[in-house]
């Protein structure tokens, strides 16, 4: 028995050791993932058109697009509304409603970056907003979104994306 105890008490250790390296190695992966991550390059298309030429629906084109809301082109700003925060804000629009748009727009910075999920379905329009707390840096937007074109409707789906210049703000 004070055989099996000594073998249990090893076991319990190994897996006690093996849970430590485990934590240090999730650590250093935290502070690595703590550091922002390099932005994805949004794609460079940042409208389309969705055309039909069925008898039902006749010869028909549906024009979306992508653009930052703001000032300045919508440029990463002081927000207006929530004091102490930097935010960007997207939306895409088209001529016709869409089956759905499903989407994402980022803040990036160099202290820190905020993705944030954005859609609709049914509808011609969809917003977005990514914000962070105010710091002194450098920021920029992306925002893509994914379009699902309604039946009859090519192409099926069509990405788009767009960026904001980097700017400097000092908080």
């Amino acid at each position: 028995m004070g055989q099996q105890s000594w073998s249990a008490a090893k076991r319990t250790l190994a897996v006690v050791g093996a849970a430590a390296v485990v934590g240090v190695a999730g650590g250093a992966a935290t502070a690595e993932a703590a550091a922002p991550p390099p932005a994805p390059a949004a794609p460079a298309k940042y409208q389309v058109d969705f055309s039909s030429n069925s008898k039902t629906l006749g010869a028909r084109v549906i024009h979306c697009e992508i653009r930052f809301i703001g000032a300045h082109g919508g440029i990463p700003h002081k927000s207006g509304h929530v004091h102490g925060t930097i935010n960007v804000r997207t939306g895409v629009t088209c001529s016709q409603p869409l089956r759905m748009i499903r989407g994402k727009v980022g803040l990036f910075s160099n202290r820190g970056s905020k993705i944030k999920a954005f859609g609709s379905t049914g509808k011609r329009t969809a917003k977005g907003n990514a914000a962070l707390v105010c710091r002194t840096g450098r920021y920029h937007g992306e925002a893509v979104a994914t379009l699902y074109a309604p039946p009859g409707y090519t192409p099926r789906v069509a990405t788009v994306g767009k960026r904001t210049p980097t700017v400097s703000i000092h908080c």
